[in-house]
């Protein structure tokens, strides 16, 4: 009864605080020139070096919960941990102020099982939160909307109890620590345990200039990897980089090789590590770094060691890195590509050969040279662009080439590699009749020469989803999987009719039990002939890959049609050859 007073309380505080929330590019703008955060798993789990709240049932959820009995960080200092991000380029820090376990690392009043109540005895989001804002950069919470340790939580009985005390948790983390930028929700599994928009409205009311992540509505691992949706401001992939993205996305993935602080764990190289903003700063995305401190409240010297070796190869480069945009070049393998202004930075990723061959740019280039460096030949025809860049001047990590246009470059403007398929759909327009999500998981993934992203079929239509917030669905079961359509088509036009004689179709395929199982059942390949669809193909089982050599028929729009499905079905390439290819 106590926490629903307090809880009613802090609503009548909003209420009284309410102010209205800013237009969502205003809000976005910090965020989007920044490029590169820290994110900081941490909790009293570090005593047993295990993941954060996943490890809980497998190391026993009493010992797991009692853990914070022991937690004494003594050496933590937050003016160490954010001087150490500013120094090395990291613009926003985002905490775990509570993560699935349940444990609020702030002294929160909803309940016991807190920082407050550890031998430490120390709000620790209150130190932290005055050391970003005293180095004058953005401060972020981690927060999940699910807590694990609660037995109110998604109970049919109670749970309303429950999202009174993380509803008031939330009340806290937004008005307690002054300007709060950004709100990290995180998915577990499950849909959110309350209704989205009241999470949504209430970050608002609090902090009306602060960016909220893509989660509270994600009912799968993979809508929260594709899609801002309604109530997001921006994608979250974790543990990869995506492609390139036109809505707002950040990467989140780990220094080491575990969110939270672990034994004999060992950070990630300068290259790897380096690669991975640069991928996503072309692919016009974010990067967010996750460093776990240990029990006693440091960043481990390795993982310190590490963040200044990136800070010494970044800081020279700076103004290749932040406030630019992703283009006009797409990304690939060997290279990725950024702009600002009438400036294009080339982001050498191989170290091999000594001339750069590139699609043609629809701009003048009046010089090339290497960032902070001598200039460099290059030629530019209607046909290519080639830069030669020495091998002896290539970086040891990543070289960089400057590009200065006569104009700015538009963010319509983009570039796809030359094709290493050969595809006649290659980069051609494509539609599907349901997609997951407007990047990655869309239509276009499966043109793109990419394998790594895919198109995937989007919900039913006929589901009022609301419904399910609230109940313990996992995104892996019958039920869940079942909201999701299980026929459709995807289309792709080539521009013009084209003559075909051969199809490829590749599918994500999910593994069980090692072994890649295909989820499409029932399948049709057509082409548009008038107003009507003609099936050129067709099959059972899609297993993986499929490749059909077809009578030669010269159409423009080519279709491939899933009759029948269950699970998780992803395309990630559909491609179209001439006869005799």
């Amino acid at each position: 009864m106590k926490a629903k007073i307090i809880c009613l309380f802090l609503f009548v505080t909003v209420q009284a605080t309410a102010q209205k929330a800013l237009p969502q590019d205003q809000r976005l703008q910090w965020w989007r020139d920044a490029r590169f955060g820290m994110f900081i798993h941490w909790g009293p789990v570090t005593a047993t070096g295990n993941e954060i709240s996943w490890s809980r049932e497998g190391y026993g959820k009493g010992r797991y919960d009692s853990l914070y009995s022991r937690f004494n960080p003594t050496k933590f200092n937050a003016r160490q941990w954010v001087k150490l991000a500013k120094a090395n380029g990291l613009k926003y820090v985002v905490l775990t102020a509570k993560h699935h376990d349940g444990f609020c690392l702030f002294n929160t009043k909803t309940t016991d099982y807190n920082i407050m109540s550890s031998p430490f005895g120390r709000d620790v989001c209150k130190e932290l939160a005055d050391a970003v804002h005293a180095e004058g950069l953005q401060l972020g919470w981690y927060f999940s909307v699910a807590d694990w340790k609660d037995p109110d939580c998604r109970n049919p009985a109670t749970n309303d109890v429950f999202v009174g005390r993380m509803m008031g948790q939330l009340n806290e983390l937004l008005s307690n620590y002054g300007k709060i930028s950004l709100l990290w929700i995180d998915y577990e599994g499950s849909p959110c345990p309350t209704e989205p928009k009241k999470v949504y409205d209430l970050a608002h009311r609090l902090q009306p200039g602060i960016i909220l992540n893509n989660r509270l509505e994600a009912f799968s691992p993979d809508e929260s990897h594709c899609q801002p949706g309604q109530l997001g401001d921006y994608a979250t992939p974790e543990g990869f980089v995506a492609g390139f993205g036109n809505v707002p996305w950040e990467t989140c993935t780990n220094l080491g090789h575990q969110w939270a602080w672990g034994f004999n764990d060992t950070p990630r190289s300068v290259t790897e590590s380096v690669h991975t903003l640069l991928r996503c700063i072309g692919g016009n995305g974010n990067l967010l770094l996750n460093v776990g401190p240990d029990s006693l409240g440091q960043i481990p010297a390795l993982f310190a060691d590490r963040l200044n070796d990136i800070g010494a190869w970044l800081n020279p480069r700076a103004r290749a890195i932040y406030g630019t945009r992703g283009g006009p070049y797409l990304p690939t393998n060997d290279y990725v590509c950024s702009q600002k202004g009438n400036r294009v930075f080339l982001y050498l990723l191989s170290k091999t050969g000594d001339k750069v061959v590139l699609p043609p740019l629809p701009s003048t280039i009046k010089s090339a040279t290497l960032l902070n460096g001598p200039a460099l030949a290059f030629t530019q025809s209607g046909k290519q662009v080639t830069v030669s860049v020495p091998t002896d001047r290539r970086d040891s990590v990543a070289t960089i080439v400057e590009l200065t246009i006569n104009q700015p470059v538009a963010a319509s403007v983009l570039i796809p590699p030359f094709s290493q398929s050969n595809s006649l759909a290659y980069a051609k327009k494509a539609v599907a009749s349901s997609q997951l999500g407007d990047f990655l998981h869309n239509a276009p993934a499966t043109v793109d020469d990419n394998p790594n992203t895919y198109w995937k079929l989007g919900r039913r239509k006929d589901v009022d989803f609301a419904g399910y917030y609230g109940k313990t669905l996992s995104y892996d079961s019958d039920e869940l999987k079942a909201l999701f359509e299980k026929q459709g088509w995807l289309e792709v036009d080539l521009g013009q009719p084209e003559s075909v004689g051969e199809v490829f179709v590749s599918e994500f395929a999910r593994k069980n039990n090692g072994k890649a199982t295909s989820a499409i059942t029932r399948f049709e390949v057509q082409y548009q002939k008038g107003s009507q669809w003609v099936t050129l193909a067709s099959g059972g089982q899609l297993s993986g890959q499929w490749r059909k050599k077809i009578s030669s028929v010269t159409a423009r729009r080519f279709r491939f049609v899933i009759l029948d499905s269950w699970g998780s079905v992803g395309i990630s390439e559909f491609q179209l050859y001439p006869a005799g290819e």
